[in-house]
């Protein structure tokens, strides 16, 4: 068997200690994350004898490239009574104590990367779990919560650490590069949250029998997660001699923080690399209440509404505003699949019944022309003849007024970017801050966050970019470009700054520098 070195008190050594119901390793490139996570399911398969673990990755080929290889390399051959060597996808391990190890892929052919695609691992209950590279984008995170609700073993535990649960252990192991999606969201951002006494709404915590949140004797939630991770750095004693030296000539800038230091950073490759949530993401309630107040000013307050299309995939519809400064707010909106186009007895309403809901609220009138995808326009066809109504002919039937947005995606991108741009004395209209952009989001607006967060080039197949994006979650970027098709260029809202000129004047016993504040003595 191979050697993994392990020193006290290292990242790795602390992870394989934890106890923790679910337990994240993540980090740069080879920091240990797939030997230790592999090593843990061992011990634990030892320990519980009997019980039945899952170990998984997103797809069919990466679990029989990666982890299946990983686990074979640091299991002792002694231990495997059986294990198939067809790699096919039900491989299940048995060892020589009775415990079976499933090996498995989560995503199921035909299935959107949109929806949980677990349903093929949830017949069964599992002792504990490991899912390996859980930020592929092939798993989502309802998939987490389905597989989370299935630790319900009861095997009992043989091993001589007192500290170890006496049964199940109920827990769920996870691997993960920095990749900003939901992993970071509903995972990582919370728990960092409450390492530093901030309180985020998505932190997992224990909860009692009827559902509540129990809370330590600070009043503070007790989380059932936690987190270790690390830069390659912290593994270089398991790795060959040129490695690191090979990942740092690799990748240099955001790429080098997130897959060498292990940083929840953007990463190169993103359409939108300008875009950050501390600087474009502005509190619900200050937008509300500056909307509320424009709306005051009528003539200070231009209504702006997108809409993308969607059944299969999600629809998208967006609330926005514009001020007398050209700056843009995105401030609600909804985003669903699978909702008809008019349907009032459907849950919340047909997508119709919800856009004019979000009207009322916002006191939008119904002579406001929503800023669509032409696709929307146009109508069947049969036999060479338009046939049926188009959607914006069904639109139209519930007293909603659609116009074309610009379609073409490389000028669209470009206005975007251009309102994303900080520009240098421009005043944020919120906070009156300095050096601001002219687009703001709503904090509300999550799922948009995140499309900005995720949304980035294809590549070729040796990975150079292709100027075109990934045509993945995606509907919230299409329709903000819809909306921003009809605002000024952001050359015209840019006033350009005079340059000064400087020079002296005598006056009295003194010179004064003309445009300055400096004053000086002759």
């Amino acid at each position: 068997m191979p050697t993994f070195r392990l020193f006290k008190d290292s990242l790795q050594d602390r992870f394989l200690n934890s106890k923790a119901k679910v337990q994240f390793y993540g980090g740069g490139f080879a920091n240990g994350k797939t030997a230790s996570a592999c090593i843990k399911a061992i011990n634990l398969a030892k320990d519980y004898p009997g019980s039945n673990g899952l170990i998984a990755r997103s797809t069919y080929p990466k679990l029989n490239d990666t982890i299946r290889k990983e686990f074979l390399k640091w299991c002792p051959e002694d231990w495997i009574k059986s294990f198939p060597r067809s790699q096919n996808s039900s491989n299940t391990c048995t060892l020589t104590n009775g415990t079976t190890i499933n090996f498995r892929y989560i995503q199921q052919q035909g299935k959107s990367h949109q929806e949980s695609t677990t349903s093929n691992l949830l017949s069964a209950t599992y002792d504990w779990i490991v899912v390996d590279q859980i930020e592929d984008p092939e798993i989502v995170y309802k998939d987490f919560l389905d597989l989370l609700g299935r630790l319900r073993g009861m095997t009992k535990y043989t091993g001589d650490d007192d500290s170890m649960p006496e049964s199940g252990p109920r827990w769920f192991i996870i691997t993960s590069n920095p990749t900003r999606n939901w992993v970071y969201k509903n995972l990582i951002k919370p728990y960092h949250d409450w390492k530093a006494g901030r309180y985020n709404e998505n932190l997992l915590c224990e909860t009692d029998d009827d559902g509540n949140i129990v809370k330590d004797e600070d009043k503070l939630p007790i989380p059932i997660l936690e987190v270790y991770e690390g830069s390659t750095y912290e593994n270089k004693d398991n790795l060959e001699k040129d490695f690191i030296k090979t990942l740092e000539t690799t990748y240099k800038g955001q790429m080098r923080d997130r897959f060498l230091l292990g940083k929840w950073a953007a990463y190169e490759g993103l359409v939108y690399p300008s875009f950050s949530e501390d600087v474009h993401v502005v509190t619900h309630g200050y937008m509300t209440e500056y909307y509320r107040r424009l709306q005051m000013a009528t003539s200070n307050l231009s209504i702006i509404e997108g809409y993308d299309y969607g059944m299969a995939v999600p629809f998208c519809y967006l609330i926005g505003f514009s001020d007398e400064h050209g700056n843009v707010m995105i401030m609600d909106g909804e985003y669903e699949k699978e909702v008809p186009i008019t349907d009032p007895y459907y849950p919340n309403g047909g997508q119709t019944d919800r856009i004019k809901k979000l009207r009322d609220e916002y006191n939008i009138s119904s002579n406001n022309h929503i800023l669509s995808d032409p696709d929307i326009f146009r109508r069947k066809t049969q036999s060479g003849k338009l046939v049926g109504k188009s959607i914006s002919d069904m639109f139209m039937d519930e007293g909603i007024y659609c116009s074309r947005g610009n379609n073409d995606i490389s000028n669209g991108i470009v206005k975007v970017t251009q309102y994303l741009s900080v520009v240098k004395n421009h005043q944020h209209p919120i906070t009156g801050v300095y050096n601001s952009p002219h687009i703001y989001i709503s904090e509300k607006l999550e799922w948009l966050i995140d499309e900005f967060n995720g949304y980035y080039w294809q590549t070729d197949t040796v990975g150079d970019r292709i100027d075109k994006p990934v045509d993945k979650n995606d509907h919230g970027m299409d329709t903000i470009k819809y909306m921003l098709s009809h605002v000024p260029e952001i050359s015209v809202l840019i006033k350009p700054v005079r340059e000064q000129v400087v020079g002296w004047r005598k006056w009295g016993e003194r010179e004064i520098q003309v445009g300055g504040k400096d004053i000086r003595h002759a």
